[in-house]
């Protein structure tokens, strides 16, 4: 019988982590970090690229030709972005990482000082886990990382202090574990909520309307200028606003129905976060779980400590995934 290493070990391998980022999403949304990536060492760990150790190489401007690339478990390749644009397009089409292809293109223009890539092949174990970098050669990271290892992933970045770009699901601010960095204001979304679309390992284009396409994300915790701008508000509190019957604040289905003139606790959707700006709303907690204990969310009438409430017909819900908030600046009608 397996024992439980070997049954979580199985289980993550059975997970289809292989979802290339394709090179639209890329392409509208780096460019709105132009000005953070000038003179800034950029590093992708991508998944397992074979066709790195097809094609000629460059470090430090020396050309290396090798068919055991990945072989060195220290190794991270870097990409000479002063190499001619004839040379590089030659060998850009054997290249499968769109973040290199971008990157790569944009590097005048955007003044990026240097760009590497790694890799990791788990069936073969050939390259360097994302773990095992040494992320003090590097200022910025960019990449879509394994879905199954996000957690780990983002702890790594904040243990090393990196700045990042990377795409996660878009749940990631309801787990434990990552809400802490949302709320204190670590990390936000990026400026594309939904990716258009992701390419599997066959070659399967995933389109827009597939659910893990939908429900996935930009994370960053490089500054974004929605950050910076007052969310209008036109709607004003009133008795159509429902109120939890396990904690006291009111439930908001959209952000835009959130009330210019109410000053207690309101439960939004994880969507709010596209329009969060700290300066005009704080973040309190969960709607459920350990943080809606300590903020005084009490069982509800399943016996959980999830936000409840009563419709007008006596039925009862539990609305999904509330991030609960208080407006910092309310705004009175005169009289």
């Amino acid at each position: 019988m397996p024992t439980r290493l070997e049954r979580i070990k199985n289980s993550k391998e059975k997970q289809n982590d292989e979802f290339y980022t394709i090179y639209d999403d890329i392409a509208n949304e780096l460019p709105n970090y132009k000005e953070y990536f000038k003179g800034k060492r950029i590093l992708c760990p991508c998944d397992w690229d074979e066709s790195f150790e097809e094609q000629i190489v460059y470090s430090d401007g020396t050309e290396v030709f090798s068919n055991d690339l990945f072989n060195d478990s220290n190794f991270v390749k870097d990409i000479n972005i002063n190499e001619t644009k004839k040379s590089f397009e030659k060998k850009i089409d054997l290249i499968k990482c769109n973040f290199i292809k971008f990157l790569v293109s944009h590097a005048e223009d955007y003044e990026i000082k240097s760009i590497s890539v790694s890799g990791y092949d788990p069936i073969n174990q050939k390259g360097i886990r994302f773990q095992d970098i040494d992320y003090s050669k590097y200022d910025v990271v960019i990449t879509n990382p394994p879905f199954s290892q996000f957690r780990e992933f983002i702890d790594l970045m904040f243990k090393n202090d990196m700045k990042f770009l990377i795409i996660g699901p878009q749940d990631a601010p309801l787990y434990k574990y990552c809400f802490d960095y949302f709320h204190n204001n670590k990390i936000w979304l990026g400026y594309h909520f939904h990716m258009t679309g992701f390419i599997l390992s066959d070659g399967t284009l995933l389109p827009k309307n597939d659910n893990r396409v939908r429900s996935c994300c930009w994370f960053t915790n490089l500054d974004v200028k929605y950050r910076h701008d007052e969310l209008i508000l036109t709607e004003k509190y009133s008795d159509k606003y429902i109120h939890y019957d396990n904690f006291n604040g009111i439930d908001i289905n959209e952000t835009k129905n959130i009330p210019y003139d109410y000053e207690g606790y309101m439960g939004v959707p994880v969507t709010f976060l596209q329009k969060y700006n700290p300066e005009q709303f704080e973040i309190i907690g969960l709607g459920s779980g350990d943080s809606a204990k300590k903020i005084g969310i009490e069982r509800n009438y399943r016996g959980r400590t999830d936000l409840a409430y009563t419709d007008g017909d006596g039925k009862h819900h539990c609305p999904f995934g509330r991030i609960i908030i208080k407006n910092k600046k309310v705004y009175k009608d005169e009289d």
